[in-house]
Parts: C-alpha cells; structure tokens; sequence
C-alpha cells in the first residue's frame, strides 16, 4: 500500500452498513463473551448513533431503553448502565486483541461516555510505504546448518523424532489439562468476581474498592461446593454468575453495593446495599466485615442452585 493510499484510509470513515456487519461479526464471536442484556446495550448506542441520535445517549435513557427502569431512574444510586459500560470497553479491547486483531473496521465506547466511535484500522506510514525487501542471500554455511539434521547418524535422528513426538504430546496434554471441566461449569455454581467498581474519589473508599474483590475470592474460595474465578479474560468464558460491585463515600458514610449477575441472560439473581461509618471502624475492619456479609449472602443462592444443578445434571443449564 502506497503514502497516499494509507492517508486516504486514515481519513475514511466506515459507512453505516460497514459498522453493522462490524457489529454483526463482533456479536458472533466466541471472543467477544458477554450476556444478552450487554449486547443489547451495545447494539442499542451503535444504532442510535448511526440514526443521528449520538447526542442523546444518556444513562437515563439507555437505562429505561435497555434495562427497564422507570422514570425515577437516578444514575448516582444505580450504577448499572455505567457498569455494564465498563464491561463492554473490556470486551470490545479484548475482541480487538484476538478475534478482531485483522479487522479493518474498529468499535470503541471512550471513556465517561456512551457514545461510540468507529474508524478505519490506521496503518503507520512505516507498513505503509516500506517497499518489499528481499531477503538477505543465505551464507554458505547457513545452508550446512540448515541441513545438519539430515546428515545426522542415525542414532540422533531417533532421539530428534522422539523429542518432538513428546513435545507434542505433552502439548496435547495440557490443553487438555486446561480445558474447562464440564463438572465445574454445568454441575457445580462457578462465580467470577469482578473488581469493584469505585464512584467516589476518597482515599477510604479508593482503598475498599481495591482490597474487596480480594477478600471475596479469599472467603468465597472457603465455601463447599462453589468454583470461585478471579477477574480475567480466561476466567470469564465458563463462569455461571458474576459478582459485581460499587463503592461510593458520602461525608463519613460509605456505601457498599453488590449484585449477583446470571451470565446466560444477565438476570440478577441477588443484590445488596451495605452502609458503614467510616469514622467508627478501619477501612480494614468494614473491607472484611462487608466482604464476610457478602459471600455469606451469596452462598445462599448459590447453594441452592448448586442442588437443583445436581438433582438434574443431565440438563447441564443455570437455572
């Protein structure tokens, strides 16, 4: 590709039907993991965009439009749109780090925003106008080193071919190992915990928001009969519900939300307000207390869920 034909690409922009086949291909992929309600999200900001109606898209709006709630929706005391935001940029950065890593057309959600940005994939003017090189002649004793395994006695040719049958196997092997189990992810409850999510810019609640998400893997991980996943890309794909949260300070007063999120469908299955007097305890004491009432709660559901999943292992679905 020439100087010029990569500034012309720049400065395209990708037509309407362009961004919906993107979105299209985006929504199919196994590397773009999110439930239902999450992609309406996303389908829902990329049209309204497209029609026109960008400026419109507030968290009020997508909230009623998306996630049903009415006209007393208040944006500081549900932060459900904002979270469900965060997780689409994550998915959006991880689809374009994998599946979308050759795609010409590029999907983002900027930050503090809900409005989408869509571009042509840039080329650097480097890939853009390096003419094709030859490769370098090959020495003469490169051709020696190259063909060495062929002149090798016969004893050595066994032991090269024996190396690489192993490699392989113990290649296998390990995908295999780390393959999900159908047991953990059909039979038994598995939890992704999400890191908390922090509203407000006070150092108390900075330090909450951060040491919250560990405390839960720590006591979720001590309960019977629940896979406890930490926040990762790889975590994510076989997880059945996802714990997520948000920390906000008010004066001396610090608020503590979490919900229990079904993946399948994005229903949620359990949700809670916490209210701690930062100027009574610790930030140490609230982050375990809050984090102990939390995976206490959560046990609940999800042992009950765990048994209708065992009483009917053959179905294999969440319930």
């Amino acid at each position: 590709m020439t100087g010029a034909n990569a500034d012309t690409m720049r400065s395209l922009k990708p037509s309407p039907d362009q961004v919906m086949e993107q979105l299209d291909r985006i929504l199919s992929s196994r590397d773009f993991d999110l439930p239902q309600r999450a992609r309406r999200f996303l389908q829902f900001i990329i049209e309204e965009t497209l029609d026109g109606r960008g400026g419109y898209l507030k968290a009020f709006t997508i909230a009623q439009v998306v996630f049903g709630r009415d006209a007393s929706f208040d944006a500081q005391s549900d932060p459900c749109v904002r979270v469900e935001a965060s997780r689409i940029r994550r998915e959006l950065e991880r689809y374009y780090l994998l599946g979308g890593s050759q795609d010409d057309i590029v999907i983002t959600v900027p930050k503090g925003r809900y409005v989408p940005s869509f571009r042509m994939r840039e080329v650097s003017d480097g890939q853009a106008t390096a003419p094709a090189q030859k490769p370098p002649p090959m020495p003469m004793d490169a051709t020696f080193t190259r063909n060495a395994a062929v002149a090798l006695p016969e004893s050595w040719q066994w032991l090269v071919t024996a190396a690489t049958i192993g490699a392989f196997v113990l290649a296998q092997a390990w995908v295999w190992l780390d393959a999900p189990n159908p047991a953990t992810t059909t039979t038994v409850p598995s939890i992704l915990v999400e890191p908390f999510e922090l509203i407000s810019k006070a150092p108390a609640a900075s330090a909450i928001s951060q040491g919250l998400s560990y405390d839960l893997v720590n006591k979720l991980f001590s309960l019977k009969n629940i896979v406890v996943k930490a926040d990762g890309a790889s975590s994510a794909r076989d997880s059945l519900y996802v714990l997520q949260g948000t920390v906000l300070m008010d004066g001396e007063t610090l608020r503590s939300s979490a919900r229990l999120v079904r993946r399948s469908d994005g229903a949620v299955v359990w949700a809670e307000n916490y209210y701690d007097d930062i100027g009574k305890e610790t930030v140490f004491k609230i982050q375990s207390d809050v984090a102990g009432s939390i995976a206490t709660s959560v046990a609940r559901p999800l042992a009950v869920i765990g048994e209708r999943q065992s009483a009917s292992p053959i179905l294999g679905n969440p319930i």
